[in-house]
């Protein structure tokens, strides 16, 4: 386990460092490029672009007359451009540039080694930025997603934390005795109830009232307290 969470911050710290858009040493048309594909990005300053393949004539000083996609940036952040240049007076050539895209992302770690079953408060991380091709959607995008929730393993120190290391926090068990509440623009009734399954805040499970001996499906709004949803 450990050396995997290495081989991780190890393949992180070498993404952060390769300068996938160095504007020093681009051509006028290499630069060209890449601002027109930042362009399609809400925050172009939070996206690095890298050209995979840069034809010899990018090299020297050529006229641009149009740059357009080919294939629009894919989830892997994968696209290709096409160029079209003056090859010669009145005489245009279409160049293809393929290219991947980098998104800025905050990746959240852990600073001390985590046991199953520990749940993760706003002290346990921390944050480290770098730029990542694809949507990454198995790292958490907010620290709300974060805290508050339980660690399904042991991890050690400084791991990268992921969605499949997490789990909801079970507040309550089943058998436990929790407050009903049942609520519209008029009314709001109470009673007590017996939970018939666990259940994490924001869930919803079955639950008896015990006067009535009714089941009911509600959402755990704490520890002590589940609500009944019209």
């Amino acid at each position: 386990m450990k050396y995997t969470a290495l081989i991780l911050i190890s393949t992180l710290m070498i993404m952060s460092a390769v300068p996938v858009c160095a504007a020093a040493g681009q051509s006028t048309t290499e630069a060209r490029i890449t601002r027109f594909i930042t362009e399609i990005y809400a925050n172009g300053n939070d996206v690095r672009v890298k050209l995979n393949s840069i034809p010899e004539q990018f090299r020297e000083k050529v006229k641009v007359k149009n740059v357009n996609f080919a294939k629009v940036p894919d989830a892997n952040g994968d696209g290709v451009c096409a160029v079209e240049i003056e090859s010669a007076p009145g005489k245009v050539r279409t160049l293809q540039v393929p290219f991947k895209v980098f998104t800025k992302r905050q990746l959240f770690m852990l600073k001390q080694a985590g046991q199953k079953g520990d749940i993760i408060s706003k002290k346990d991380i921390y944050v480290r930025e770098t730029y990542m091709n694809g949507k990454g959607t198995d790292y958490p995008p907010s620290e709300e997603d974060v805290v508050g929730k339980a660690l399904k393993r042991d991890v050690p120190a400084n791991t990268v934390v992921t969605g499949q290391m997490l789990e909801s926090r079970v507040v309550v068990k089943r058998g436990d005795i929790v407050t009903i509440i049942a609520e519209s623009n008029r009314l709001v009734v109470q009673a007590k109830g017996r939970t018939v399954e666990k259940g994490s805040i924001g869930e919803t499970i079955r639950v008896k009232n015990i006067s009535s001996g009714k089941e009911l499906m509600a959402k755990v709004i704490n520890s002590s307290t589940v609500k009944v949803e019209f």
